[in-house]
């Protein structure tokens, strides 16, 4: 196999996985602060709250 060859199919799809998958993580964060407000002060709160 010639250099063009392995980067077109191997290390293209690879580097556009890994950003796809990036950018839906961090699209998911947004959007869950963003709409449902920040998850983690009541779970703590209430985590302390039970142990008691």
């Amino acid at each position: 196999m010639t250099r063009k060859v392995i980067t077109f199919e191997f290390i293209v799809p690879t580097v556009l996985a890994v950003v796809l998958g990036i950018v839906l993580s961090v699209g998911a964060v947004y959007l869950t602060n963003h709409y449902l407000g920040s998850v983690d002060q009541p779970e703590a709160y209430r985590s302390t709250a039970s142990s008691r």
